[in-house]
This record gives structure tokens, sequence and C-alpha cells, in this order.
């Protein structure tokens, strides 16, 4: 999962991180999630 944007939103309160993921059936996913529900992980590979 990716992190593409980290803010504020107009509909809800605090910040906000829209994500983005490929799920098992390899369609890419996009939610937005409050901050304080994610851990940040360093350990991801990049190609």
């Amino acid at each position: 999962m990716t992190a593409t944007w980290s803010g504020p939103v107009l509909f809800a309160p605090g910040n906000w991180l829209i994500c983005q993921w490929f799920g098992n059936d390899g369609e890419l996913q996009q939610e937005m999630f409050p901050e304080e529900t994610l851990a940040r992980v360093h350990n991801a590979l990049a190609a």
C-alpha cells in the first residue's frame, strides 16, 4: 500500500491519507483512511 496524498479533506475533520494498492485479483484499489489508523513502514521494496 502506498499513500499518494496526506492532508485535510472538506467533509471530515483531521488529516486523511489517500492510499493505493493492488488487490489479490491485480486490480488497482484506492481508499481514504484517517491518518491515525495507519502506521508508516520503512522496509518496503521499490523498483
